[in-house]
């Protein structure tokens, strides 16, 4: 009777192992899908704001360029200077002023669909393949790798 109740111990002591190192994996299956989640939505946040810095300076110089053709037609440069920076004051007023939630509640409507498509995204990968965590210790090791460089 003894030997039977020693079988059932190592069996539920390897079922808690076998169940804790599932999870283990889990876990780390979910800190890499997020990890690379996030690198790529800095990456693609530190491009678009390159490409927001390009196109600001081509507009800064072609407000100027606008301020000095304005003063040419006016003859003086300080109007044409003025008349270019009426539009840009009345803008940031708006902006400062009456902080238009429509603008803000775009942000934050694009943000929370990328976020939750992102999600959806892991949540598609695992499922896909709920295996590829169990594979051992070795394939957690090469994804730690390949998300590393």
């Amino acid at each position: 009777m003894s030997l039977g109740s020693s079988h059932n111990e190592d069996g539920l002591k390897g079922i808690t192992k076998d169940l804790r190192r599932y999870v283990e994996k889990r876990l780390e299956l979910l800190v890499l899908a997020i990890s690379e989640r996030v690198s790529y939505i800095l990456a693609d946040s530190i491009q678009r704001i390159i490409g927001i810095l390009l196109f600001a300076g081509g507009l800064f110089f072609l407000w100027f360029a606008l301020g000095f053709y304005l003063g040419s037609l006016v003859e003086s440069l300080a109007l044409g200077f003025l008349i270019c920076s009426v539009p840009l004051i009345i803008a940031g007023l708006i902006f400062i002023r009456f902080k238009p939630k429509s603008i803000t509640e775009k942000i934050q409507a694009g943000m929370m669909h990328e976020i939750i498509l992102s999600l959806d995204q892991m949540d598609k990968k695992v499922q896909a393949d709920p295996k590829k965590e169990e594979d051992g210790e070795s394939s957690m090791d090469e994804k730690k790798e390949r998300n590393s460089t």
